[in-house]
């Protein structure tokens, strides 16, 4: 975008200077027709490298609402990997019930969306690295918890805690979702967001 817009201020310039430069005087009396097409072309030239730019800056616009769209879908999912892991396993368990038994008949799954969010073209174009990283802290995360929830090897207590810590984990992902969908909005700066994800990175990190 940026390259597109000084291309055309350059041409700009150029066709200023052509008009207006007395070195030209002389070539633009005797040569009025050829004058005339090359200012001509310049000027297709310039409209050329603006229509681009715009169409750039506008992409850039349309692939960020995108993103949020997405980013809100993904958060719609956590937010329903929320109340499974609380209604089916953390609720049953705070009053007796087994959570290996439960666990075995209905596996621990990752949100839909949010584990394919790393292959996604408009994250890889568009997220902020800063909250990147966080994401993958939060996925590698969750994917241990769910494979550890999952495996036989574990006691129905060890289990429990392990499902705390993905329910815990899962507000994590929220957050970064959420911090990126406000700088996408332009409702916090880039600044503000890297300020809040340093905090939110260092909970990851501490709260495995």
């Amino acid at each position: 975008m940026l390259i597109y817009a000084i291309i055309a201020l350059i041409l700009v310039g150029v066709t200023l200077f052509m008009i207006n430069a007395s070195v030209f005087n002389q070539f633009r009396g005797k040569n009025a027709r050829t004058f005339e097409f090359f200012i001509s072309l310049i000027s297709t030239f310039t409209g050329f490298f603006i229509a681009l730019s715009l169409n750039t800056v506008l992409s850039d616009i349309n692939q960020k609402k995108n993103l949020v769209k997405l980013l809100t879908a993904t958060n719609l999912s956590i937010e329903n990997s929320e109340m499974k892991t609380k209604g089916m396993y953390l609720n049953p368990a705070e009053k007796g019930t087994d959570i290996n038994e439960v666990i075995a008949l209905a596996p621990v799954e990752l949100p839909k969306l949010y584990s394919n969010l790393e292959s996604n073209a408009l994250v890889s174009d568009y997220f902020s690295s800063n909250a990147f990283q966080a994401y993958i802290l939060c996925s590698d995360n969750l994917e241990t918890f769910m494979k550890n929830a999952n495996s036989a090897n574990q006691t129905s207590q060890k289990k429990r805690v392990i499902m705390e810590k993905y329910l815990q984990y899962l507000g994590f992902a929220k957050q970064v979702n959420n911090l990126e969908i406000q700088r996408l909005n332009g409702e916090i700066s880039e600044n503000n967001e890297n300020a809040d994800l340093e905090k939110l990175t260092q909970q990851i990190i501490n709260n495995k």
